[in-house]
């Protein structure tokens, strides 16, 4: 099936002795283009030689051919036996390219039926390149990446600033929201520039991203936060009505050794007021699906501007893959921030952030997700609160049904007994609504994980 192209089949190239530049064998990506696909499809190829004879995967399928010099050719039956597609081209060293013909490209429920009975498969035109998949350091590296790019919108055609691989560790910094650094110099246009974006050697789409978020710290003694609620945040009476200060100053003092803020400037019945500082990171994304170019206030199922309080040092979050290498970006750093963004700020400054990632192949979360020592989190984004809160319910449940096996009736009694739901995001061009399950209730199911997304 064309879907089941993104998952990892073991052929091991092991099998054949030598393997390395100029040899068929081995773990390939390939791109495939065709007049029915909007954009190329990846898919993971695993290649094993033994003489002119080539055997191995292509996906999910399983691929048999021949090779003689750099001429390669390969037939891709369908479970029936029949044909489901050939493939021709040269691969020299690290490279190949062709073309060939294969069924059910473009449709996402299959290539050709499955069984005797099913209709013949229908055989379309594609073209094809691969490059041989990269070999990931021997240890995990420490990287210590300054960065000097910064996009301020979320876009697969962003070039990347870094490639990384899995297990790295990240050493890095982010501008805040207006695109100021730990010296308050402007490195970027404001409007919640990002860093990167990075690329994950390995990650392609139909993956999960997982990003381990190891420490989030303000790297300058100054933030500054909003001294109006925004209008999405009260009622229009209230808005008209309220008399703000023009001058009133919103500069906060950062301590980061007690984790207090305080105000530079404070009104004398502000003088006593502190804030716990709880640093966060209110964008964090990969690029969205298909051409999509979002500004930095926008978020969704590709993450962004999340603005949630507890995207916090000792999080993992998980993102789907959509393009190969994620591109993954973060910026819109918060000291502390209440829920829902009401001044459409938090106490905005510049961070350093060390953070290191995984990839899960072959398994894509339907939307963001987090995890804390204490929660399992889902991420909602929508038009209103009430949708967010559906799509945000509805990613935990399924979420809960893959990890844990629970059928429909049992999901929605745990969800009914303990969820909790928190809104994240009121001010932006989308709203965020997480919801969450303690893991100590976790604890207590029998684990029989099922096979769904």
């Amino acid at each position: 099936m064309f879907s089941r192209w993104f998952a990892t089949i073991v052929v091991t190239a092991a099998l054949v002795p030598g393997v390395g530049r100029g040899e068929v064998a081995g773990k390939w990506v390939a791109e495939l283009t065709s007049p029915t696909l909007l954009e190329p499809a990846y898919i993971r190829v695993m290649l094993a030689r033994t003489g002119d004879a080539v055997s191995g995967a292509w996906g999910s399928e399983i691929v048999k051919g021949t090779v003689k010099g750099s001429t390669v050719a390969l037939a891709l039956p369908d479970t029936g036996g029949r044909d489901a597609g050939t493939l021709t081209g040269n691969i020299e060293g690290d490279a190949g390219a062709g073309g060939g013909t294969m069924a059910g490209v473009g449709r996402r429920g299959g290539r050709g039926g499955a069984g005797s009975g099913a209709r013949a498969p229908v055989l379309q035109e594609v073209t094809w390149k691969q490059t041989r998949e990269l070999t990931p350091p021997a240890q995990p590296r420490e990287i210590n990446y300054d960065p000097t790019t910064f996009q301020a919108y979320y876009y697969a055609g962003n070039k990347p600033g870094i490639h990384i691989f899995p297990g790295d560790i990240v050493h890095t910094w982010a501008p805040d929201s207006a695109g100021t650094d730990k010296n308050l110099k402007r490195v970027a246009l404001g409007g919640n520039p990002n860093i990167g974006p990075i690329y994950v050697e390995g990650a392609l789409p139909g993956d999960t991203l997982v990003i381990h978020l190891i420490k989030i710290e303000p790297n300058r003694k100054t933030a500054r936060q909003g001294s109006r609620i925004q209008q999405f945040g009260v009622t229009p009476a209230y808005n008209l009505a309220a008399k703000y200060d023009q001058g009133f100053n919103g500069e906060y003092q950062l301590d980061n050794a007690t984790g207090i803020a305080v105000l530079t400037a404070p009104t004398p019945a502000l003088k006593n007021f502190k804030v716990t500082m709880k640093p966060m990171l209110g964008c964090i994304s990969v690029a969205p699906p298909g051409f999509e170019a979002l500004a930095g206030p926008h978020l969704g199922v590709f993450g962004g501007n999340l603005d949630y309080n507890g995207t916090v040092s000792g999080t993992t979050m998980f993102f789907p893959v959509f393009h190969p290498g994620a591109l993954f970006g973060f910026g819109d750093g918060h000291a502390a921030m209440a829920d829902g963004e009401v001044t459409q700020t938090g106490l905005e400054v510049s961070m350093a952030v060390d953070f290191s990632v995984e990839v899960i192949k072959g398994y894509q979360t339907q939307g963001v997700r987090e995890e804390d020592s204490d929660y399992i989190i889902s991420f909602g984004v929508a038009g209103s609160l009430q949708e967010a809160l559906k799509v945000s319910t509805a990613q935990l449940a399924m979420w809960i049904k893959h990890d844990y096996g629970l059928s429909d009736s049992e999901v929605a009694l745990l969800l009914g007994a303990v969820m909790k739901i928190e809104v994240t995001e009121l001010v932006d061009p989308e709203f965020d609504v997480v919801t969450k399950v303690p893991k100590s209730s976790l604890a207590m199911l029998i684990k029989t994980p099922s096979s769904g997304n």
